[in-house]
């Protein structure tokens, strides 16, 4: 009867007596006979014995949270650090600019007197997640748009990028309208970055998102996609690490569709004057050329005659986000 149940059920020496209790009326057996205890005594004593499981285990829920916080508690010379994630794609010969991105910032926490910790590199919208629900966190580059504005503080810009989408030359794509091409196209771009949801706000009506983005330039030579969203710096890259014979017809830019600053995000629970730590310190390396040194020294232009040099040395775009191009790249 009761007992059966004993090996589903993590239960008490006490509980095994008292379950033999309600069972013996059940076999026409006293209760309170010598005998009768003795036997309750030595069988619960022996069910006690037995190794139990938990039956509620197999319909107990995991962790419901879409991620995995890191700690963000660690205490250098008794101050709390931040957690500063490696740039998407690391320290890639072919592609520079991730490289050039964690140096910077590294550089900036060092000149500011902020002690942090670095963490691996991991997928963008997971390190995004983190960030907004964590303490001290930093990413970049990130775009810095109206939706971001209130999760994050911000330090920057720190670069510029053009917003194009991507396809092969020969497509019909080059004569159709913004409007038209997002209604039929079949457009990959990365998952939890800028651009998913302002494609998505613009009409977008075939979406194909990919964790990382160097899986976008395979996508569009396996027919998955018609064009991808991307930086034309970053495709560039890539396309030197994707394999030669795949690359039998020209990609091109379709058509630029908006310009954004990118910037240094932080937890926006980060106190405000570290905040500003970080951005004198990096207006500071804008103004005596080291922001062009370190350019330079990860093989990235370093004319201060160019429109975009010109754009991240001007201190006045500080705070400047982002510009809708409707088929103008200025």
């Amino acid at each position: 009867m009761f007992s059966r149940y004993a090996v589903f059920f993590r239960t008490s020496f006490f509980c095994q007596i008292v379950f033999l209790l309600f069972e013996l009326p059940f076999l026409n057996r006293r209760l309170f006979n010598k005998s009768g205890l003795i036997g309750c005594l030595i069988t619960a004593m022996l069910l006690s014995g037995i190794p139990t499981r938990d039956a509620s285990a197999q319909y107990q829920l995991g962790d419901q949270s879409p991620i995995q916080l890191q700690q963000t508690d660690t205490l250098i010379d008794g101050e709390l650090a931040y957690t500063i994630h490696a740039s998407e794609g690391g320290r890639d010969k072919v592609r520079p600019e991730p490289g050039y991105f964690d140096d910077l910032v590294t550089t900036l926490f060092n000149d500011a007197g902020l002690p942090y910790v670095i963490a691996a590199q991991a997928p963008w919208k997971r390190v995004m997640e983190q960030a907004v629900q964590g303490t001290r966190h930093v990413i970049y580059p990130t775009t810095r748009t109206a939706d971001r504005e209130d999760s994050f503080k911000w330090a920057g810009p720190i670069s510029r990028t053009i917003w194009n989408l991507y396809g092969y030359a020969d497509a019909k794509w080059q004569d159709m309208s913004f409007d038209n091409i997002l209604s039929s196209a079949r457009i990959g771009v990365l998952l939890g970055s800028a651009r998913e949801p302002y494609l998505r706000k613009r009409g977008a009506q075939q979406l194909v998102l990919v964790p990382r983005e160097e899986l976008l330039l395979p996508m569009l030579h396996a027919d998955r996609v018609d064009l991808i969203a991307i930086g034309g710096s970053v495709l560039r890259q890539y396309r030197d690490i994707v394999d030669p014979s795949a690359q039998q017809r020209d990609i091109d830019g379709i058509l630029p569709y908006r310009s954004c600053f990118l910037y240094i995000a932080i937890s926006n629970a980060a106190p405000i004057d570290e905040i500003k730590k970080l951005q004198n310190s990096l207006n500071k390396i804008k103004q005596s050329g080291q922001f062009i040194n370190l350019r330079e020294r990860h093989g990235l232009s370093s004319n201060t005659d160019s429109a975009f040099l010109r754009a991240m040395l001007n201190l006045d775009n500080n705070g400047v986000a982002c510009l809708d191009l409707f088929g103008r790249d200025d």
